[in-house]
C-alpha cells in the first residue's frame, strides 16, 4: 500500500542525503524530503565538473563535490540553503501541483513566489530556488533548492571554473540572478520555510497527523540498501567519470619553452594526449604523452606520469606546478 511521509534529514553530507533520496523513490511512496548539505557542490547528471566548477578550490577548501541523478546545472549548498523532494506516482500534472505547493509553503511567510517557465521559482524577477526533474518507472521525483541565507561570496567563488580550455559535450549551467530570501523577508530562517513545507504538503493530502520521521547517520548506516547507494555518490567514478566526453587544452610558456597539452577525455579517462612544444630541451615529451593514456584525469595521476617520465627538474617543477594549478 502507498503511504503518504514527511521525512526530514538530520546530516548534511550530500552523499548520504542523496542517497537517501533514491532509496525513498524506490519505495514508491508519496513523499516530501527535507535535507541539507553543508559546503557542498552539486552538478547535474550531464554536465562536466572541470567545466562548471573551480576543482582547484574546491579541494584547496574541502569542499564536497557530488553528481545528482537530475538534469539542470550546478548550484551550491551550504546550511543557508533547503533541499526539497518531492516523490509522487507519475502523472500529467506533476510539476504544476509540486510548484503549486513550494509556492503555498513560501506564502505563509508572506513570500509570492512565481514558476518563470524554465526550471525556477523568482521572487522580483530575481531567482531563489534551482529546480530538476526525473523519472524512475511509475514514478516523478522532483528536487530543488530554496536560497535562505547563502554565502553569495562563496557560490561565485566555487562555481567558476579554472582558465583550463575545455571544450565538452555536457550541459552548460544557466546564470541567474539570484536572491536570498532573507533579503526578502528579514525574519525568515530555514525552520520557518521547513515548517511551511509540512503544513503545505499536510494541506495538499489533507492529513494534518501524518508523522514526521528523522534520518540521522546512525539510522542509514544500519541500512546496507542506502549505504550502496551512499559509497556510489561518494566514488570517483560517479563525480568525475560520468562526465561527457571532452576535449581539454593547456598552453603555457615557460622560461624553457613554449608546451602545449591537449587531451581526448572521455568517461573521466584520458583516452589520448599530445603534447606540443618548442623547448631545445630534448626532454621525454612524446613519451609523458603516451603514458598519460588511459588513466584516470586525476591531478595526482598527472602528477605521478610527470614525474616518472620527465628527468629535467625544473622542466618537472615547471609543469607539477601548472598541474596543482587545474
Amino acid at each position: 500500500m502507498v503511504k503518504n511521509r514527511i521525512i526530514i534529514s538530520e546530516i548534511f553530507n550530500p552523499a548520504y542525503n542523496l542517497g537517501l533520496e533514491e532509496y525513498l523513490i524506490e519505495t514508491g511512496d508519496n513523499i516530501l524530503y527535507l535535507w541539507q548539505n553543508d559546503n557542498t557542490i552539486v552538478i547535474g547528471r550531464n554536465q562536466n565538473p572541470y567545466k562548471e566548477c573551480n576543482i582547484k578550490k574546491i579541494k584547496e577548501d574541502k569542499v564536497n563535490l557530488v553528481r545528482r541523478r537530475s538534469g539542470g546545472g550546478a548550484v551550491y549548498h551550504d546550511m543557508g540553503n533547503l533541499n526539497f523532494t518531492i516523490i509522487s506516482k507519475k502523472h500529467k500534472n506533476n510539476i504544476e501541483e509540486n510548484f503549486d505547493l513550494v509556492n503555498r509553503a513560501l506564502s505563509y511567510e508572506n513570500i509570492k513566489s512565481v514558476f518563470n517557465g524554465r526550471n525556477d521559482l523568482h521572487v522580483d524577477n530575481k531567482k531563489i530556488s534551482g529546480n530538476a526533474f526525473f523519472e524512475d518507472e511509475d514514478i516523478f521525483c522532483h528536487h530543488g533548492t530554496m536560497l535562505i541565507d547563502v554565502d553569495m561570496n562563496r557560490l561565485g567563488k566555487y562555481l567558476t571554473a579554472s582558465k583550463l580550455k575545455l571544450e565538452s559535450k555536457g550541459i552548460d549551467s544557466v546564470k541567474s540572478r539570484v536572491v536570498n530570501l532573507i533579503d526578502i523577508e528579514p525574519n525568515i530562517n530555514v525552520e520557518k520555510i521547513i515548517q511551511g513545507f509540512i503544513k503545505a504538503y499536510k494541506e495538499k493530502i489533507n492529513n494534518s497527523d501524518i508523522d514526521i520521521e528523522y534520518f540521522d547517520k546512525e539510522k542509514i548506516e544500519n541500512n546496507p540498501d542506502i549505504m550502496e547507494k551512499v559509497n556510489r555518490y561518494s566514488s570517483w567514478d560517479w563525480v568525475f567519470g560520468e562526465s561527457p566526453k571532452s576535449n581539454m587544452y593547456f598552453e603555457e610558456k615557460f622560461d624553457w619553452g613554449i608546451i602545449d597539452l591537449e587531451l581526448d577525455v572521455e568517461s573521466g579517462f584520458i583516452k589520448n594526449a599530445k603534447i606540443y612544444t618548442d623547448s631545445i630541451i630534448n626532454d621525454n615529451f612524446d613519451e609523458l604523452s603516451e603514458n598519460l593514456k588511459n588513466i584516470k584525469l586525476k591531478k595526482e595521476s598527472l602528477i605521478e606520469k610527470i614525474e616518472e617520465t620527465i628527468k629535467d627538474e625544473k622542466i618537472k617543477k615547471d609543469l607539477i606546478k601548472k598541474v596543482n594549478n587545474f
